[in-house]
């Protein structure tokens, strides 16, 4: 079974770049590394691609069970910052594997509000936030992460806009430790989501015929003004 991640950014005209990377996920062997020096430097926020990894902080504490809803109402506030549901009117509740699916910033925004202060901030750090791959050779860079944010600025960086910012060969080896745990029971509402999200969700155009795909998107605008893409 592989793995893949692609990321890429533009600011104004001109692009910083762009990569893609194909990872045998068993023994962790780099197939295709297209854009190595851009998985290997480029560092930023992870935007939506960080709300399963948010969802399994929250299932492993014990914070959230998948049986658990949320009616999204559509509009989101947080620091300042209008977040508002971009996915199609849903008449049924939110649960994990939905608010994956249609990545519904109201419902993890409202789950993570159980977080205590710092704590997905830690979670990221043991997650390898802010460790070198070693998944390429060479020099890499690493991410920064808040391990104080509460309040908002909590869900902020349960949705990935703000409080972590990562490289892509980061990102890249979280989602493999957790696409190592596939067919644990707890968090297989996750798994459900992200296939959600290929099947009907923001992440349709990497259906592949015959084949079970699970993924998941996020957009952010950086500081600097770049708008970075992630799958």
């Amino acid at each position: 079974m592989a793995l893949g991640w692609g990321a890429r950014a533009e600011t104004g005209a001109a692009a910083l770049g762009g990569c893609a990377l194909l990872l045998n996920m068993r023994n962790g062997r780099m197939l295709v590394s297209e854009g190595a020096e851009t998985a290997r430097r480029w560092v930023a926020a992870p935007g939506s691609s960080m709300k399963p990894l948010s969802f399994l902080a929250l299932l492993e504490a014990s914070k959230l069970n998948s049986a658990e809803e949320y009616y999204c109402p559509g509009r989101l506030v947080l620091g300042g910052h209008a977040l508002d549901c971009s996915h199609p009117y849903v008449a049924t509740p939110m649960n994990v594997a939905r608010a994956i699916a249609y990545s519904c910033n109201c419902a993890v925004a409202h789950f993570a509000q159980r977080f205590e202060k710092g704590e997905l901030g830690r979670y990221l750090v043991r997650a390898g936030f802010c460790s070198t791959t070693r998944l390429l050779s060479g020099w890499e860079a690493t991410g920064h992460v808040d391990i104080a944010a509460t309040g908002p600025a909590c869900q902020l960086q349960a949705l990935g806009e703000a409080g972590a910012r990562v490289t892509p060969l980061e990102l890249l080896a979280a989602y493999r430790r957790l696409a190592l745990r596939a067919g644990e029971e707890r968090i297989s509402p996750i798994f459900e989501g992200m296939e959600g999200a290929v099947e009907f969700g923001t992440a349709q155009k990497a259906r592949i015929d015959r084949v079970r795909v699970a993924g998941k998107t996020g957009s952010v605008v950086t500081g600097s003004g770049a708008h970075a893409a992630w799958f």
